[in-house]
């Protein structure tokens, strides 16, 4: 059997698209904005960089907080926040105008913006005080409580004499002529010096009542002066243990009484006196060196 190809078949036809359909055509590929992005944030951040610069130059922000500020203040005052009473506690010597001065709020101010801590500092520049601290009481009360320096001594140096509290500080409004009963402190540096050493000298209260005045000798030492005009020379250490010495010694002999001028303690082993001239003093009793006389 034989197989017989047709060289000359026609091949068959194409078929023809239906319905004359039309290829489908490719859409336009669109360019979205975002792609723009940060070219838009850069221009949107230049304008408000730019309008915020304007605002600050031209004093615009300022000026509206300004504005603002003082329409709530004056809001809050309105409706009852203001300053009617201001109480002060603690006040013996400092001057009433000087205080209301430095605290710096008067009546019918807004209390809500009373800036009370500004107002403690000022208050304390006053030489007077020691210590202050400024409340609010709300609605309507400002409360001072002051803490002032106590006249303690008076110091005299170069000529001077200034009146001081117990840490030294000078009390400028403190007149020395109405404090002539406190006990005079002398020389450079005494000042600082002289509340450690009548914590020392009030150790014996009966000795200490008698005490008129000391000197700060050499920037190391005191010479303590008596009403009765006797001075004692205390040690540049162990000044404690001397006065106590010292005491024993009045008690059981009256050493203060006798005619002597100068009682030198800076020795530990040894006291020295200084008699008025011409005197001539029993110290009967005294221990050990106590009681080498000069005179």
């Amino acid at each position: 059997m034989r197989s017989v190809t047709r060289s000359g078949a026609p091949l068959l036809p194409r078929a023809k698209p239906q319905g004359g359909a039309r290829r489908p055509r490719t859409r336009p590929r669109r360019r979205s904005l975002w792609r723009y992005k940060p070219l838009v944030f850069a221009a949107l951040g230049l304008i408000v960089a730019g309008a915020l610069g304007w605002g600050f130059a031209s004093g615009w922000f300022l000026a509206e907080y300004r504005a603002a500020r003082v329409a709530l203040v004056r809001g809050t005052a309105d409706i009852g926040f203001n300053v009617r009473e201001i109480v002060v506690e603690g006040r013996h010597e400092t001057p009433e105008r000087t205080l209301l001065a430095a605290l710096g709020v008067r009546r019918g101010a807004p209390i809500l913006f009373f800036n009370t801590a500004a107002a403690a500092a000022r208050i304390e520049r006053i030489g007077w005080v020691k210590t202050a601290t400024v409340a609010r009481r709300l609605p309507n009360e400002v409360l001072v409580r002051l803490v002032e320096r106590q006249p303690f001594a008076r110091w005299q140096v170069n000529g001077r004499v200034e009146v001081i509290d117990d840490d030294g500080t000078v009390l400028p409004e403190a007149k020395p002529a109405d404090y002539r009963d406190l006990r005079l402190v002398i020389g450079a540096g005494a000042a600082a010096k002289a509340g450690p050493l009548f914590s020392v000298l009030m150790g014996e209260p009966a000795l200490f009542r008698r005490v008129a005045a000391a000197t700060w000798v050499g920037d190391r030492r005191w010479n303590i002066l008596f009403a009765n005009g006797v001075t004692v020379e205390l040690p540049d250490r162990h000044a404690d243990a001397a006065w106590v010495r010292l005491a024993d010694l009045e008690r059981r002999q009256g050493l203060l009484e006798k005619a002597v001028t100068v009682v030198d303690m800076r020795l530990a082993d040894r006291i020295t006196l200084e008699l008025q001239p011409g005197a001539k003093v029993d110290f009967d009793g005294l221990d050990g060196n106590d009681g080498n006389g000069k005179g």
